[in-house]
């Protein structure tokens, strides 16, 4: 099969298999939805400080919840050895690793669908409103993050503090990415659209190409290790 085929068959492995169980998506919706909920309760319902911090709470929640997606999405294939047999096959390797990226992508995208509105409501921000110039952002840090943790759940999935290990690991590369969607957002939701936001644009787009570029050349050699 040629790289694109490869890719979208796993890709579409995973979508079949998230349809019959729910076990990413619904666990870390839960677990985002948790991490909102508890912001909202700590900041009190009352005197909430409303947009200026809804943008920190809503990419702190898709941070948490993504590294437990990462985690959830390779359940199955370290249970069951799927991972080393889909090694065993003659497919590209890079193909592999973009498959896993474009489902973590859609996870994350499908969590954050959730999210928008919770967010919206606790903290009384315009962040629907605001969702076409959002659609970039969520794209570009979300693809960046996914990138990245794909790579490192891969290398980690035979380990026994696997789950800890990622996020050890993760948190400190994709800070950046964090960062500068933190800010993009908040930029957005104060009214200045996509042109206040352009330099954490660029900035995120760098950062996906190198976590792209990187994760397909090194995925390889890696799981060779």
């Amino acid at each position: 099969m040629s790289f694109f085929g490869v890719a979208f068959a796993v890709f579409l492995k995973d979508l079949r298999l998230e349809s019959r169980t729910g076990g990413v998506v619904l666990s870390t919706v839960l677990f985002a939805l948790l991490v909102v909920l508890l912001a909202a309760f700590a900041f009190g319902l009352d005197t909430l400080p409303g947009a200026d911090a809804s943008a920190g709470v809503f990419w702190i929640a898709v941070a948490f919840a993504g590294v437990l997606a990462l985690g959830r999405a390779f359940a199955v294939e370290r249970e069951l050895d799927v991972w080393t047999a889909l090694l065993l096959t003659p497919a590209p390797r890079a193909a592999l690793f973009a498959g896993k990226v474009l489902s973590v992508l859609a996870f994350l995208l499908v969590v954050e669908a959730v999210l928008l509105p919770v967010v919206q409501l606790f903290f009384r921000s315009a962040i629907l409103e605001h969702l076409a110039s959002l659609l970039p952002v969520l794209l570009l840090a979300n693809l960046g993050f996914a990138a990245a943790g794909t790579l490192f759940a891969a290398l980690s999935i035979r380990t026994r503090m696997r789950d800890l290990l990622l996020g050890v690991i993760l948190f400190p590369l994709i800070a950046p990415v964090l960062l500068a969607a933190v800010e993009a957002t908040t930029v957005i939701l104060a009214g200045q659209g996509l042109g206040g936001a352009t330099d954490y644009l660029g900035l995120l787009a760098i950062f996906d190409v190198l976590f792209l570029v990187g994760g397909l050349w090194l995925f390889g050699p890696l799981m060779e290790d």
